[in-house]
């Protein structure tokens, strides 16, 4: 009888084990379509304006998720406190975020929007020190400090700072800090949306505050016509905005808060790593980025900066984790 009872308890511990390692990949996975955003997102930007790219992105992601909205969408609580939290989070994280993000990556690089993704955490990290008072640590100060030292050298390219630079250096420093600026806000998505988490599912929260933004989008989307004309797109410019939608928004989330029912953030968290390094990579190679010494040194500094917040992370309790939307 024991025997038998061990033999049981070995299998349902070798079935846990392959469930938590296909978890894993899944996030790896994840976060790999993530980083292909970047550069899907700059081939489109040649033949769209950074509000058509929006509009027409975010329909299509709120068309694929809509079964989930429609499942679920009587379980969304009708109370203020949750109301105010996902009108806020619409806001910050679908509105402002995208429209300075993609500006900024109009005027940039795509390999430095990806390396620059990664600091969305330490936003997040000092916005819960500030806002919800979350307890500041040594090492989430030295993750914020490296993390901003390899943004520097990221934006500027070197020591030397250059903000006055002109012509293609002068925009790209620009939509560098544009996208800065758009990971600021991407944390206040983030610290925000834990106030409606608690109620909400996190997939039913993307699509909920994705279908709401069209609000915005669809008549943002329609004056940028109006004005300039109907886009014409050839087929790799579809070929990015179908990816963007249907792959890095509706598939991507779908994977990682599948593999999150199984996972702990914590345990989770070094996937993060992947989307940076990757997004600079598929840069290099699909847009024909060019990496500098500066750049390099910037995202291996970025990179560290994540790994003591993964490291700090594993020390506080489990959470749902707050993840850069592409």
């Amino acid at each position: 009888m024991a025997a038998s009872t061990g033999v049981t308890a070995a299998k349902v511990a070798r079935g846990a084990a392959r469930t938590q390692r296909r978890a894993f990949l899944l996030l790896i996975l994840a976060n790999a379509l993530w980083a292909g955003t970047y550069s899907a997102a700059k081939i489109a930007l040649v033949y769209l304006s950074p509000v058509q790219l929006n509009a027409l992105r975010l329909s299509l992601a709120a068309l694929l998720l809509s079964p989930v909205l429609l499942r679920g969408w009587r379980r969304i609580p009708r109370d203020r406190r949750t109301l105010l939290a996902l009108g806020s989070a619409v806001l910050l994280g679908w509105i402002l975020n995208k429209l300075f993000e993609y500006f900024g990556l109009a005027l940039s690089t795509a390999s430095d929007v990806a390396l620059l993704i990664s600091t969305e955490s330490l936003f997040t990290a000092m916005l819960s020190w500030l806002l919800l008072r979350e307890r500041v640590t040594r090492m989430g100060i030295a993750a914020l400090a490296l993390g901003l030292a390899g943004a520097y050298l990221v934006v500027e390219r070197g020591l030397a700072p250059h903000l006055g630079g002109s012509g293609a250096e002068g925009a790209r420093i620009a939509g560098d800090l544009l996208v800065v600026l758009s990971l600021l806000l991407e944390a206040g998505y983030t610290v925000r949306g834990k106030a409606a988490l608690g109620a909400v599912s996190p997939l039913l929260f993307t699509s909920v505050t994705i279908t709401v933004s069209l609000a915005f989008w669809l008549p943002a989307g329609a004056m940028a016509v109006s004005q300039s004309g109907w886009p014409h797109l050839p087929l790799a410019g579809w070929l990015a905005v179908l990816y963007m939608a249907g792959i890095a928004t509706a598939l991507a989330y779908w994977l990682w808060f599948r593999a999150l029912a199984v996972l702990d953030a914590s345990a989770a968290a070094p996937t993060l790593f992947v989307q940076p390094l990757l997004g600079a990579a598929l840069a290099v190679w699909l847009v024909h980025d060019t990496l500098t010494w500066a750049t390099v040194a910037g995202g291996a500094l970025i990179a560290l900066s994540l790994l003591l917040v993964i490291r700090s992370a594993r020390a506080a309790p489990a959470e749902t984790l707050g993840e850069a939307t592409p």
